[in-house]
Formats: structure tokens, C-alpha cells, sequence
């Protein structure tokens, strides 16, 4: 059984990266239905100039207020990601992704599992969906590894009680900046909450 999870995300940490959004399908032509609604929503924003699409399931979307400037200087003067690098503080790249889902192992599991996101890499953090004990062990050991001071243990009791108590959990605490979502749990299952 499959899932089919669509980040919707700021690349880096452009303004409103802590905003990244995941919502998840049980069929991928649901999922790239989805993409295919977003990406037709940005082709309408005049802020967007640039969108590259690979293959039905991944874009990213380049959005700037200099649109104008944009369109003056791309191709004629220079090369997309020439004009990106350039205008770097008036620009924000915008990823979607259409990350795929092995739900077999998770029939019996009466406990959530978890889609992290890498927001520095724009890409699924783990290649695994940890379950709740698992991911707040890993995040709790890679946070106490790099950063223990106050303000890191503060964004890491927020991010143990947004995955107890929520379905999304964030942490961002010098170059570890990680979303977590939780996954749905499949349909007719025997587990304890919906």
C-alpha cells in the first residue's frame, strides 16, 4: 500500500520558510492533481517568472517583486540561475515535491509515522517515516549533539510537544531546520485515533 505525500515549501531559508506545508493522497493522479493546480495558480501571479517542472511530480518556482527586471534581463543579458544568484535578497524559490510512500509496513502499527523534511536541502530529511518515540530520539540526539544551549532546548521541547500533540512539528535551531508531518493512517486500520 502507497501513499503520496506533496510538499509545498520555501526553498532554504527565504521568507516564510517555516510556513512548508504537506499534505498527503492515497493515489498519486490525486497528488499530481494537486501539483498541477499549484503550479497553474503560480503561472497566474505576475510575481512568478520562472517555473521548472521535472517529470509531473517536482518544481521549483521562482517568485520576485523585480519581475520586470526580470523579464529585461532573462535570456537576453544572462542565464536564470545567474539572475537568481544576482537578486538573491529579492527573490524567493518555491519547491513543490511529490515524495512516494511504502505504507506495507504499517498495517499493524497502532502509533503514528512521521515525513520529515530537510529545509535547508528542500528534500525528504530521512529515508525512512519514523514513528513518534523514534523521531523525537533522533531529533532530541541531533540537536544535543550540535547546540546545547538554552534557546536550542526550548525549540526542542516545542518540537517534542507539537509531535505529541500535533500533526506537524518544526525545529530550527542554527543549521538543523527540519519539518515533520504527521502521516495519515491508512484506511480500515485498527488504530487508536483517526
Amino acid at each position: 500500500m502507497k501513499q503520496y505525500a506533496v510538499i509545498h515549501a520555501v526553498a532554504g531559508l527565504f521568507e516564510g520558510y517555516s510556513d512548508t506545508t504537506c499534505e498527503f493522497f492515497p493515489k498519486r493522479g490525486f497528488a499530481e492533481k494537486h501539483i498541477k493546480q499549484l503550479l497553474d495558480d503560480y503561472r497566474k501571479d505576475e510575481m512568478c517568472v520562472c517555473i521548472e517542472h521535472q517529470d509531473g511530480s517536482d518544481a521549483e518556482i521562482t517568485i520576485t517583486g523585480r519581475y520586470e527586471d526580470y523579464k529585461a534581463c532573462v535570456p537576453s543579458d544572462m542565464e536564470h540561475d545567474d539572475w537568481v544568484a544576482d537578486n538573491g535578497d529579492d527573490v524567493s524559490v518555491v519547491v513543490v515535491r511529490l515524495i512516494e510512500l511504502d505504507m506495507s509496513n504499517r498495517s499493524d502499527s497502532t502509533e503514528s509515522c512521521w515525513l520529515t523534511w530537510d529545509q535547508l536541502e528542500a528534500r525528504q530529511a530521512w529515508d525512512y517515516t519514523p514513528l513518534c518515540m523514534s523521531l523525537v530520539a533522533r531529533v532530541s540526539s541531533d540537536v544535543m549533539d550540535n547546540d546545547q544551549s538554552v534557546h536550542a532546548l526550548e525549540q526542542l521541547t516545542d518540537f517534542i510537544s507539537s509531535v505529541y500533540y500535533g500533526d506537524h512539528a518544526f525545529i530550527d535551531v542554527d543549521d538543523y531546520v527540519m519539518h515533520a508531518f504527521r502521516m495519515p493512517k491508512p484506511q480500515n486500520s485498527d488504530s487508536y485515533d483517526a
